[in-house]
């Protein structure tokens, strides 16, 4: 279920820099995830009735794509906050 990955990345990268009130908050909006089925025809902009087997399998290759093309961004992101001394490990 996307939920449970998104509770484990919600616990593991932003959890440590959040207070008592946010992660009291966090993990209810995280219960809110629709399942897989609906999580991916959602991406895809079609109905559940549209989303097919092959319907699925396409939606989900253009979602690693995406993710592909994020990857080096992000490196580049982070390693720029690193050089410039941007990161702020404080609690929100």
């Amino acid at each position: 279920h996307p939920r449970d990955a998104a509770y484990e990345a919600y616990a593991k990268h932003l959890s440590p820099f959040h207070g008592w009130a946010l992660r009291k908050v966090f993990p209810a909006s995280l219960s809110q995830m629709p399942d897989r089925e609906a999580f991916i025809a959602k991406f895809g902009e079609v109905s559940l009735e549209e989303l097919t087997d092959e319907y699925d399998r396409e939606i989900v290759n253009k979602l690693k794509s995406l993710v592909a093309a994020w990857d080096p961004l992000i490196s580049s992101w982070e390693k720029d906050f690193e050089r410039l001394d941007l990161e702020d490990m404080r609690r929100v």
